[in-house]
């Protein structure tokens, strides 16, 4: 089938985000006029979940805060400006005996009334004991077309079984409502990495893109379920993207609307290497694989044996046609993460030998659907 989709343009210019180098998991928002990045950076055995700020529409970014550090697993930052111009950064902070095993797992919100320069507390999103495999991860934020808070996250179940929830606020993040399962419950298989977006026109309707291991035994593809409501119910889980060959991953999956009106999913995948090795990760203990996330992470990875990162677009519509496979970083590229900004242009951001950018701008173009 051919359809007209937007075609995408990577600008060839890597555009750092850590004015020092390297850093990790990358994930930005529009606030007050500026960008804000968050990311994990790294000071001997201390994580620093740290922001960097661009005044020049995302050409260049420079150190602006630290939301919070600590020796335990602190990681997955996400960053959304609420309404009152507030900003609310999301993550996982989890507690690890000396034995390198998880005690305590919790999604942690921090509170900024500065535009993202100083940090303080703000709640738990969610809390639990470590009992086997029941680890949190990745939190998404969004504000609904209601102006409420809305938090997105992975809840492990087992190890090959885990869930979308979300979690909702009325009260900028204050406290939180029960769960609500977005993607999984009625399936089997390692649901993570959400991401959500609205359709472009309709602000209550939303599309939420996840990685998966359903129907594909432990290799990951993308899926999708779509809201009508805002995010109070979801349904119509549909596939996004396979990886081409035998074995093969894409995972970590983000998505945004473009002010022209298109979708973007961004997603990682070793489908040029086959190593299925895609993300190698080393702990004082142990060498595991992006299955097993349960582990002490340090920022090393081998370039050669991983992935790279790649887009897909869609026309905003329902069901999304997703074409237009372009690259935008080489292996290896890690926890790639997408901001639409005003001129209809894209900011595609991963940890690429540390975390950078690069300006992806779209035409419209007539391309074989996958």
């Amino acid at each position: 089938m051919k359809l007209f989709t937007p075609l995408p343009i990577v600008g060839p210019t890597a555009i750092p985000l850590s004015p020092t180098g390297g850093g990790t998991y990358p994930r930005l928002a529009n606030v007050q006029g500026a960008i804000l990045a968050a990311y994990t950076a790294f000071d001997g055995d201390t994580r620093v979940l740290t922001i960097s700020r661009s005044t020049d529409g995302g050409k260049s970014f420079s150190a602006w805060g630290t939301v919070a550090s600590g020796t335990g697993d602190l990681d997955n930052p996400d960053l959304i400006q609420l309404s009152n111009a507030n900003i609310v950064c999301t993550f996982r902070n989890h507690d690890i005996n000396s034995t390198g095993n998880y005690t305590f797992y919790r999604i942690t919100a921090s509170l900024s009334t500065d535009g993202g320069k100083s940090w303080t507390y703000l709640s738990q999103v969610d809390q639990r004991a470590a009992a086997g495999r029941n680890g949190l991860w990745e939190p998404f934020n969004r504000v609904s077309a209601g102006n409420t808070l809305q938090v997105y996250y992975a809840s492990e179940n087992s190890a090959v079984d885990q869930d979308i929830l979300m979690r909702s606020s009325t009260d900028d993040g204050a406290t939180w409502s029960d769960a609500y399962t977005v993607a999984g419950g009625t399936t089997t298989g390692r649901d993570g990495m959400p991401g959500c977006t609205s359709f472009s026109g309709t602000p209550y309707k939303v599309l939420c893109v996840f990685e998966t291991t359903e129907g594909s035994g432990t290799s990951f593809t993308v899926k999708s379920v779509v809201s009508h409501d805002d995010g109070a119910t979801w349904g119509e889980r549909s596939q996004v993207y396979v990886p081409t060959g035998s074995g093969n991953n894409s995972g970590s999956p983000q998505v945004t609307t473009t002010s022209g009106g298109a979708f973007v999913t961004s997603f990682m995948t070793d489908e040029d290497t086959s190593l299925h090795e895609w993300y190698i990760y080393i702990t004082v203990y142990h060498l595991w694989s992006l299955t097993n996330r349960g582990c002490i992470i340090i920022n090393y990875y081998r370039p050669d044996r991983g992935a790279n990162f790649k887009i897909i677009t869609s026309l905003s519509s329902d069901p999304a046609v997703w074409g237009q496979k372009t690259t935008v970083s080489g292996v290896q590229s890690s926890w790639p993460g997408l901001l639409a900004l005003t001129d209809g242009t894209v900011l595609g951001c991963s940890d690429h030998g540390g975390v950078n950018c690069h300006s992806i701008s779209f035409t419209s173009a007539q391309s074989t659907v996958w």
